[in-house]
């Protein structure tokens, strides 16, 4: 029933009802900011996307043609937020030594703080390529094929980075071990 509520709510706002927008903004508003937080994003950022993707849908819906759910509708337009964010965001290696950095090391073993500091210095010497695959897959959780759409690159070259990223990163950790 939530389908046809929605389509008659579309139906009003293009035909120029602005509360009937309000009442798809209150009801889908928690579910789209809980997408972004769930992957990852901190709550600043997924307010900001959040309202950035219901700004994108006041103009949409004004030519949206009902050949799917709306829901469908609105989900694309939350992930192709999500996937503009992360190919623009270049993926450096001082935020991935920040989350090293930011262990409280009095709760450490050194053992662990040397061989996290010992992969810190590894990471930084592997190829930028090879990096962003790596944090995407091990750090933020992505798997093979949403980190070739992200980043735009056919899925065997995210394999091959994976798999050349982790081979260099074992042998520079055994070397400095």
């Amino acid at each position: 029933m939530s389908g046809v509520e929605d389509d008659n709510l579309i139906r009003q706002y293009q035909q120029g009802n602005e509360e009937s927008f309000r009442q798809l903004f209150h009801k889908y508003y928690p579910q789209v900011y809980r997408l972004f937080i769930s992957k990852g994003l901190c709550r600043e950022d997924a307010e900001d996307f959040t309202i950035d993707v219901f700004t994108r849908l006041i103009k949409g819906l004004k030519a949206f043609r009902f050949e799917k759910p709306f829901q469908h509708y609105l989900h694309r337009i939350a992930r192709n937020r999500l996937f503009d964010h992360f190919r623009k965001k270049t993926i450096l290696f001082s935020d991935f030594d920040s989350e090293v950095n930011l262990a409280d090391r009095a709760a450490i073993p050194d053992r662990r703080v040397e061989l996290a500091e010992i992969i810190a210095l590894c990471m930084q010497k592997i190829k930028s390529d090879l990096r962003r695959a790596i944090l995407m897959a091990w750090m933020e959780g992505y798997k093979r094929h949403q980190i070739a759409e992200l980043l735009d690159v056919p899925m065997g070259t995210v394999h091959s980075n994976l798999e050349r990223g982790r081979i260099e990163l074992k042998i520079c950790v055994e070397e400095n071990l």
